[in-house]
């Protein structure tokens, strides 16, 4: 039996409990995101519903009727801030080291370069989660600084790097 295609897909309400899941799998690592858990099920929903209605760049990686991992750039809501957008993403471990996060990452930055409204993209990430940073930098994003202090879990402090991207969008290019 053939192995089902992992399909990387806008995220709409119908993936909030699937979602969820997975949010609260990785969360529950305690090593990378800034929560230990996920929030309940009906948050996780209201998030995922207004981002989709939104149309907010986010996407899950879809098999089944699982995610296995997402990724997403919600846009800063402050008038001065709205050109700006948030970088999130998180991808189960089973399915770390596939080209998962990539596919992920390429989708969201994507959309935001097709749609324009999005001129940078900012993130933050555990300074010692080298392949994150590894990604990131193939991407085109850069350290931008470091955060002493950055992030918690349980009691131990970890420093963080902030790192940015600034996008080219349909606009930027020569003949428009």
């Amino acid at each position: 039996m053939a192995a089902m295609p992992i399909d990387i897909l806008p995220t709409r309400a119908e993936h909030a409990a699937a979602f969820h899941a997975c949010l609260d799998e990785v969360a529950r690592e305690s090593a990378m995101l800034g929560q230990w858990q996920a929030p309940e099920v009906a948050r996780v929903h209201d998030f995922v519903a207004a981002n989709a209605a939104a149309g907010h760049a986010a996407f899950v990686a879809w098999v089944g009727e699982q995610v296995l991992g997402w990724a997403d750039a919600i846009p800063l809501w402050a008038d001065g801030l709205r050109h700006r957008a948030q970088f999130g993403m998180g991808v189960r471990r089973a399915w770390r080291g596939q080209g998962l996060g990539r596919r992920l990452a390429e989708a969201v930055l994507g959309q935001l370069r097709q749609t324009g409204a999005v001129r940078r993209v900012d993130l933050e990430v555990r300074a010692d989660n080298a392949p994150a940073i590894c990604l990131y930098e193939r991407l085109g994003f850069i350290v931008e600084g470091r955060r002493a202090l950055g992030l918690c879990h349980r009691g131990v402090y970890y420093q963080t790097l902030e790192m940015g991207l600034v996008l080219s969008t349909p606009a930027d290019r020569p003949g428009r």
